[in-house]
């Protein structure tokens, strides 16, 4: 299985970096063994040696295979790859990392700026993300972290029956909800929400659903 994995993730490395269509053949036949087309995602059996995600941007959902983990900033990142050339990376379950063939997002830091005062859970922080198109590069924003009610706990795209806590961050200037994330009853993200920008969101969540399973 190692070695599967290993090579889905050259290949997907080749075939993002435009090489030659027989490689690219190579890649195409790779995924679908144990990519599922969209328009199978809920309903398609999946191989048992492959860690997946559900993710929904635009509208669409997608499944993504986990290829492996690699240093980040932020600590270390779990690698996803999708049968159309997108990749995701997440820290702990958070997003720090997308990229399509037409547009891409990156967090490059994070920090704590406040942390809850006494009767508060408000945790202040600030982060740093780089985006393409448009070189919007370094670009700073303070967002407030809080634990949300149980009266606001479940939410639409995400089974009932897990049982989630959720986690927002809010922008402490403009108030706009920038991320939003499912803890289990050890506090491990399992799933998750965030705005790059206000046209483009990204949602995912370990699948098969199950509580139990925080994302690597």
């Amino acid at each position: 299985m190692h070695l599967i994995k290993t090579g889905l993730a050259v290949l997907a490395s080749l075939f993002l970096s435009g090489c030659s269509s027989g490689m690219k053949a190579g890649f195409m036949t790779l995924k679908d063994e144990v990519m599922p087309s969209r328009s199978d995602v809920r309903k398609t059996a999946l191989q048992p040696d492959y860690r997946y995600l559900l993710v929904e941007t635009d509208g669409q959902e997608a499944l993504m295979v986990w290829i492996g983990n690699e240093p980040h900033r932020l600590g270390q990142a779990s690698v996803w790859v999708s049968s159309d050339g997108v990749i995701i990376r997440l820290v702990n379950g958070k997003l720090v990392g997308v990229s399509e063939p037409r547009r891409h997002w990156q967090l490059i830091s994070e920090s704590i700026v406040t942390s809850p005062p006494p009767g508060s859970s408000i945790t202040r922080l600030t982060q740093t993300s780089d985006a393409q198109p448009g070189y919007r590069m370094g670009v700073m924003r303070t967002v407030d972290q809080k634990v949300l009610p149980a009266s606001e706990q479940a939410m639409a795209w995400v089974d009932h029956s897990l049982a989630l806590r959720w986690q927002e961050e809010v922008d402490s200037n403009t108030g706009e909800r920038t991320a939003l994330y499912g803890l289990n009853s050890s506090n491990q993200i399992t799933a998750g929400h965030r705005c790059m920008s206000a046209q483009w969101c990204l949602r995912w969540q370990t699948w098969p659903a199950k509580a139990s399973d925080p994302l690597l």
